[in-house]
């Protein structure tokens, strides 16, 4: 048998642990993993490589983690004077805070807020040691010469070195910026929707991490996914996904009630851009549902700067939601009887309250988007397809004690 192994190598998701899991971080090193079933072997025993390839990496972050802390010393120093406190970590649009306030708030704890991704923010604080944040690299660097003498093969080894390596220093610094907050706050809480980078290191430093997803999850490696805590997602598909890919996670859906009673109202949830998005299509839909006497309401992508949403507000005399509410609300606030969209969280979210949902996504745009590679949620069967199901959407118009059926329907193929 360990003739076998011995043959056979190990699994990679045995080699990867809380301590080099960062080296396996970023979307083009889990997708490579992916594509091959998250079971790559790696041959026994190790290799000879040029350290000449990745010293100049590991001399450039060790003087920018420098900088960093030399930087941090024209700031005063911060204590967090509390025993308890949630820290949410933003990494945007502010859709983080909304979750965090629907599930989590607490008003007996303490919410500081802090930015993700603003390295600059944290070093303002001026809280890390210098011998903590060295002591910190050199672990760090350790842990990545022990992967490079692995027998890795050549393309993931190419993905370390350009995607993950360049990130020692701001890991080495989150590791060492969490470690003090941990001593600062003994009871404290993570919280963030999507920074992973991040959360790793909060895992290293022994914190309670909360994932909040906004948007629909992707398929990811097991050696690439952090350990999260807890993980809250929009679909039952991704809560077992990730429920067998991180087990030791407890993973929810966010808490939805289907909606007693709808409106004859449609809410049109625009792309964040006019690319794919078909006028014709869009107006022939438009036209049905007026025809039928639908209310439309048109709810713009927060990012959304292009013309195509004006010009159809206009012209069909749409009403438009505020961009300051997100998919749920608008849904809540305006009970429709169908929701629009193309690749969209906000399709998901309506199934889930009760309410049908349309896709406007063509079969030539289908087969190029992205999403439709790596997405957990199958948005295809979810909802129906404006260009390929149209005879549907009409028989549900002129019928609609149909539209209880239909809605099970969705649910389950």
């Amino acid at each position: 048998m360990s003739d076998s192994k011995q043959i056979q190598g190990i699994e990679i998701n045995k080699i990867v642990n809380n301590r080099n899991k960062w080296l396996f971080s970023g979307i083009e090193i889990s997708r490579y993993l992916v594509n091959r079933n998250n079971s790559l072997l790696i041959p026994s025993g190790n290799m000879r490589y040029s350290s000449l390839k990745v010293y100049p990496s590991y001399i450039y972050n060790l003087l920018k983690l420098a900088y960093y802390l030399v930087k941090q010393l024209f700031s005063d120093k911060t204590s967090f004077q509390t025993k308890s406190a949630h820290i949410l970590f933003s990494t945007g649009e502010g859709h983080d805070l909304k979750n965090y306030n629907k599930l989590l708030l607490d008003k007996n704890v303490e919410v500081i807020h802090l930015e993700a991704f603003n390295t600059s923010q944290k070093i303002n604080f001026n809280i890390v040691e210098l011998k903590l944040a060295f002591s910190l690299f050199l672990e760090n660097f350790r842990e990545a010469n022990s992967i490079f003498r692995l027998k890795l093969p050549l393309e993931l080894r190419k993905k370390i070195v350009n995607f993950s390596l360049p990130q020692l220093a701001i890991y080495t610094y989150l590791c060492a910026f969490l470690s003090v907050i941990k001593e600062q706050i003994p009871n404290v809480k993570i919280f963030h929707s999507g920074a992973e980078l991040l959360s790793m290191a909060a895992t290293r430093a022994e914190l309670e991490t909360v994932c909040l997803y906004h948007g629909l999850a992707d398929k990811t490696s097991t050696a690439s996914y952090p350990c999260y805590d807890h993980i809250y997602v929009y679909a039952s598909e991704e809560k077992s996904y990730f429920e067998d890919i991180s087990p030791n996670s407890n993973v929810y859906l966010y808490p939805v009630k289907e909606l007693p009673k709808l409106e004859k109202r449609v809410i049109i949830f625009q792309r964040r851009t006019d690319s794919a998005v078909s006028e014709e299509t869009l107006s022939e839909l438009l036209t049905l549902f007026l025809e039928k006497e639908y209310k439309i309401f048109l709810k713009k992508h927060p990012t959304y700067t292009e013309s195509l949403a004006d010009k159809i507000v206009s012209k069909y005399n749409l009403e438009v939601i505020s961009t300051k509410q997100d998919a749920s609300e608008a849904i809540l606030n305006l009970r429709p009887s169908f929701t629009v969209g193309w690749s969209s969280t906000a399709l998901c979210e309506s199934l889930s309250y009760g309410v049908i949902p349309i896709s406007l996504e063509e079969a030539k745009t289908r087969i190029m988007h992205i999403d439709h590679i790596w997405g957990i949620y199958p948005l295809r069967k979810r909802s129906f397809s404006w260009v390929e199901e149209q005879e549907r959407i009409i028989e549900l118009l002129e019928d609609t004690s149909l539209y209880v059926k239909a809605l099970s329907e969705l649910r389950t193929r």
